[in-house]
Parts: structure tokens; sequence; C-alpha cells
């Protein structure tokens, strides 16, 4: 009902550079001799005891592991598959996953096989790829040639929402492995958490604009996101919260809270509501910190959302926006009156018809300072 934040200019993006399908190390490296990782200890064994002799077998993954000559060979086409699947199955997963896999601009992803011998030679990968019961652990799967190993890099940025979440992983450049089945029935799998990735530094990324002059990019996109959670839920003069109706306040908190990763079972949980309510109200219309916890605008006594009004609810969610309010196609200006920032929103006719007015409060840290509002009116 509402857009999926920027995740659909995700795609698009991902699509133009997705063809980057980097170079197919699995398909095209030549193997690494096994007697160059292992020629000056055996140089200098000459008398060793049985005890240097057992130190050369855990630092010689080929004494404990297949000689990487007898691994599977897979074909160019088989790699340029696996690679391009593994980069679509990461573009859905970034999408869909949970709140903490939201992002603001999630672009450039290209993708790289990863030959079994890389796996041995390289201590993280053969980490990695070694858990699980002999047999089936991934580095013996892709020994045996059932499946492909992938890695996908992309660059990636948190919605400023997101950072109030305590995100796990740091934005930049990363990367992430994926098992890929040769056979196309069966799904794929992530196999690793994020890891830094200096492969990406030579990725194109469009440039990024501010909103108005004198606010950051955190400020900008946060801003962005509640002039187009207000206009879709259909508010229109007001100072704070407390003017709204009760169907306003659930249109908000449905829309707005879509941008923290808040799903709609939130607001239908009487608790969670009072909870996630006041941390949100707190974030977007006032100077406060105290965003966690406090009872600013719903107290412990609030009712809820009744029940029996939920569906009534949710019906308007589809009618209940600004008029003339069309998603992320709307038109708005900003400009500064003073030291107060004005959002105007204009109609399919070019006119503008909403009006929001927002205070700004320069944060504790750049994630935190954010643009607040101070009450909306219609022009029209």
């Amino acid at each position: 009902m509402k857009r999926i934040s920027d995740f659909c200019r995700f795609l698009a993006l991902a699509g133009a550079a997705g063809m980057l399908l980097a170079a197919l190390v699995g398909c095209s490296t030549l193997p690494q001799s096994a007697g160059e990782s292992v020629s000056s200890s055996t140089a200098e064994s000459t008398a060793s005891t049985q005890e240097t002799a057992a130190a050369e077998e855990v630092a010689s993954p080929e004494e404990s592991l297949p000689d990487p000559d007898g691994a599977a060979v897979f074909t160019y086409e088989q790699c340029q598959a696996a690679a391009l699947r593994a980069q679509e199955y990461w573009s859905a997963d970034m999408i869909t996953g949970p709140a903490i896999y939201r992002y603001a601009v999630a672009e450039n992803v290209a993708a790289s096989v990863v030959s079994y011998e890389t796996c041995i030679y390289n201590e993280r990968l053969l980490t990695l790829t070694s858990f699980g019961e002999e047999g089936e652990r991934p580095l013996d799967r892709i020994y045996a040639g059932t499946d492909i190993l992938v890695e996908v890099h992309f660059y990636v940025e948190y919605e400023p929402e997101i950072n109030y979440q305590g995100p796990q992983y740091g934005d930049g450049l990363n990367a992430v492995y994926v098992l890929v089945p040769v056979d196309t029935t069966q799904p794929c799998e992530v196999i690793s958490g994020w890891y830094s990735d200096q492969n990406g530094e030579s990725m194109f990324r469009p440039e990024q604009t501010v909103v108005a002059e004198g606010l950051t990019l955190y400020q900008s996109r946060m801003l962005l996101h509640q002039c187009q959670a207000m206009a879709a839920a259909g508010l229109r003069e007001f100072t704070s919260p407390a003017d709204w109706t009760e169907e306003e306040l659930y249109r908000y908190l449905y829309f707005r809270g879509q941008d923290f990763g808040f799903t709609e079972e939130t607001w239908q949980n009487n608790r969670l509501a009072i909870d996630n309510g006041n941390r949100l109200l707190t974030i977007d219309f006032t100077a406060e910190d105290d965003w966690y916890g406090n009872q600013r605008f719903l107290s412990a006594e609030w009712p809820g959302f009744y029940p029996e009004k939920i569906d009534i609810y949710l019906a308007g969610l589809d009618s209940g926006a600004v008029p003339g309010y069309d998603g992320e196609n709307t038109v708005w200006q900003f400009q500064w009156e003073g030291d107060t920032l004005a959002a105007s929103m204009s109609n399919e006719s070019g006119y503008a018809v909403q009006e929001y007015r927002f205070q700004i409060y320069e944060g504790f840290a750049p994630w935190n300072g954010r643009a607040y509002c101070v009450g909306g009116q219609p022009l029209n």
C-alpha cells in the first residue's frame, strides 16, 4: 500500500549493475601448485621431528583435504548462471528480509564464483566452508560439484530510521557468500555474514543530493520519508499528534512505521503500540533524545486501537491520503523561512495543496540529527 521505502530503486540499480558478473574466479583461475605452499617448510624439515611434521599437517590444508586437482570443474556457463542466480537471490533477500536489512541505498550488486582451491588456501573461506558434518559441508559440496560458491559484492547504506534500531552491520562496501546448488530446483543459501569488501572500490555510485540547503543526507532522507507518511495518512491541519483523530494516528503509525521496520501487527498489540508509538512520535515530532520507553504521547492507560475498528482503519489506508498524493511520484518543494523549513506538496496538476513545517535538531551524532515536524496546514 505504501512505497517499500527506496527498495524499488535498488532493483533498478541492481538491474543496471547486475550484469557486472565480475571475474568468474572458479572457472578461469589456474590451480595453485600444492608444492608452492609447502616447499619452504619441506626444505627445512630434513631432520624434523614428529612434532614439526604434525605442525606442517595443520598448516597445509592439502594434507587433510582432497587434492584440489580432483575437485569438480564447472563450465563457464554454469559459473555465469550461478553468479547471476546468487546476485538475484541476495537482491530479493535484502528487500524482503527483517527490519535490520532495510536500506536507503543498496546498489551496484556484482558477483564472482569462488573455486574450491581458493577456499582451502584462504583461512577465512576454509573456516566458513568447513562447518557441518563431513560430506555435507559446503566445502565437500563444492568439491563434489553439487554446489557453487559465489561471493556477492554490494554497496549499502542504511535508511536513517534503521539507525535507531541498532543495525548489525556498517554502511559501505560489503560482500556475502552464497552457496548455489547446481540443481536449479534447490534454493540458494547465504552462508556468511557481511564482510568489508575492498573489491568494490571502483563500483560507480550515483550522486545523492540533499533536499534543502544545510541539511545532511540523513536529515534529507528522513524528512522526505516523514512527509510521505504524513501525506499518505491524510494529515492536514495540526500542531502536534495530539490534534489527530484515532484513525489518523493509526494511519500515520502504519505508514511511518514501515520506515522503522515495524509491521502492521505492532499497532494491533497494545503494549507494542504504546512503546513503539511513543518512540516513533518522539523522534518525528520533538527534539528529545529519550525516544524509547517514554509515555510522551501515549500513556500506559491508553487502551490501544479498538479491535472492532481495525478493519475500518485498514480500509482507510488506501483512501485516506491527502488529495493528490501519489506516493514516490509526488512532487515536494522545500524552502527555508527563517529557522523553519516548509515542505509543500503539489498535486498532479502542479498546485501546492499541503504544507508541513519543520525545525532542525542537530542531534548528538550525524545519524541522530533530524528535522522534526511542528505542524501542518492545507494550502488548497
